[in-house]
């Protein structure tokens, strides 16, 4: 899942991927959708596909036991 969202990223804009990875990632493990939305992704445009994409994304990732959250984060740290 971590994966299929790095792609994510980079094909939301190459350039600013850098930047924009590491609160994607946190806030797809620790956020809501709502603050997926509001935050990291706010400065990109985009479609239904991709917002569906990304939700049931959020869902999987929610899905996780929360030692396995906990462990992805601490990836990132």
């Amino acid at each position: 899942a971590l994966l299929i969202a790095m792609v994510l990223c980079s094909s939301l804009g190459a350039g600013s991927a850098h930047e924009m990875v590491p609160s994607f990632l946190q806030t797809l493990l620790e956020g809501s959708a709502e603050q997926l939305y509001a935050g990291p992704v706010s400065q990109y445009k985009v479609d239904d596909l991709t917002r569906a994409a990304l939700t049931a994304l959020k869902g999987c990732i929610d899905g996780l036991s929360p030692e396995h959250v906990k462990a992805l984060v601490n990836l990132l740290v």
